[in-house]
């Protein structure tokens, strides 16, 4: 029986290691699904171009969770490791 209980334990950790990892989030793949119908990285579209958009975090990542104005909240349609990702790639994308 401990026998048994040793190979079901390695075959168990064996599964689990040949399982893909949770790939991070890609701020570009996201940029490019949810956000470029509305904008685009140096010229105005609907929204404001990613240089002239607000370049503290914490207020990209309030207004992509809560929305504003004519942007729509997206807090309950991205994870928080997506936004987080999407604030990354806006400031990636921003002139220093």
């Amino acid at each position: 029986m401990k026998k048994f209980a040793l190979i079901a334990a390695a075959a168990s950790l064996m599964v689990a290691g040949a399982m893909p990892a949770h790939a991070a989030a890609d701020g570009a793949k996201l940029f490019s699904k949810k956000c470029s119908m509305c904008h685009r990285i140096d010229t105005k579209k609907v929204g404001p171009a990613v240089k002239d958009m607000n370049k503290d975090p914490a207020v990209l990542k309030e207004v992509i969770t809560k929305g504003r104005k004519m942007m729509p909240k997206f807090g309950s349609k991205l994870s928080a490791e997506e936004i987080d990702a999407l604030v990354a790639f806006i400031q990636s994308k921003q002139p220093k």
